[in-house]
């Protein structure tokens, strides 16, 4: 039903109908900004949107107000929709649906594009230069059939998912870099390879489990402390021009065979030596001294 008056009605003292021009639409928090008929103010009044939710305003229409004054107002009804190339200049939609539309009041507008079900897809902020992409359905695809795809940030590039997967059939390389652009450290994974290059590596965990089938380990200088250390192999070769072993106690347990060749032999005991055996030989092919206070025999 179409209403024709144009100046505001006094239903009671203080209450007030009659039409009014949108100006703005603020969909966030369900107002529109209105110039009341009569007045020549562009600045306008807001008011509260009190009719049914699949009824879209915009700036151009025309609808029925009522309220308590100026500052209590409420739109309850669409007397006319403004003329088409109007609507076009604030919203566009495509053929099933899915539309971009500005929203805010003038200061503060964000230029929006939501999908044909109503779900908000991009979001621009103009006043906070910020851009969001926002899908609460379905996936987000980035494809680029021949060329690259490169995030670039100023400041810091944060991904975050119940989990992250990277995969690549030649390689994945992590780096930073210094002010120059110089690698400073970098992990790479290649086919059937893992490589990490860095001035210090530091890894620390309550627990650890490393399995290499060979393993070679190549430095200056290497350096372990540990409370306790068990080794366990079938074969056991230490080659080096001088071994240093110091230790409190020394318990050596050898089933068989236990044999020593050496240039030399020198032992140096504070105390007491002490040799027992079910037969011991002693052979020379020169000298044998023996040099004490006293020798017993049998």
């Amino acid at each position: 039903m179409q209403v024709s008056a144009e100046q505001f009605t006094c239903l009671t003292e203080n209450r007030l109908l009659g039409p009014a021009e949108i100006l703005e639409v603020d969909s966030e928090e369900q107002r529109v900004r209105l110039r009341l008929a009569g007045s020549e103010d562009d600045v306008g009044v807001w008011a509260r949107i009190a009719i049914a939710a699949d009824c879209e305003l915009d700036a151009g229409d025309r609808v029925l107000v009522i309220g308590d004054g100026p500052c209590d107002l409420y739109v309850i009804g669409l007397l006319r929709r403004r003329k088409p190339a109007q609507s076009a200049l604030k919203k566009l939609s495509l053929e099933r649906g899915a539309y971009a539309a500005v929203a805010g009041p003038r200061e503060e507008q964000t230029l929006r594009v939501f999908s044909g079900e109503n779900e908000l897809l991009f979001e621009y902020d103009e006043l906070k230069r910020r851009a969001r992409v926002n899908i609460d359905c379905g996936d987000l695809e980035f494809v680029a059939g021949s060329g690259n795809i490169i995030l670039s940030s100023a400041r810091d590039v944060l991904i975050q998912g119940r989990s992250v997967g990277i995969s690549s059939p030649s390689g994945i390389r992590l780096e930073t870099t210094d002010a120059g652009g110089e690698c400073q450290a970098s992990v790479s994974l290649q086919n059937r390879r893992i490589e990490m290059r860095a001035p210090e590596v530091s890894a620390s965990a309550e627990r650890g489990d490393v399995r290499i089938a060979e393993a070679s380990l190549t430095g200056t200088r290497i350096l372990a402390r540990y409370r306790e250390a068990k080794i366990s192999v079938g074969r056991l070769e230490t080659l080096a021009e001088t071994l240093i072993e110091k230790a409190k106690n020394v318990y050596r347990t050898v089933e068989e065979l236990s044999q020593l060749k050496t240039g030399r032999l020198r032992t140096l005991v504070d105390s007491t030596f002490f040799f027992k055996s079910k037969r011991a030989f002693v052979n020379s092919e020169e000298d044998y001294k023996i040099k004490a206070e006293k020798i017993h025999l049998g």
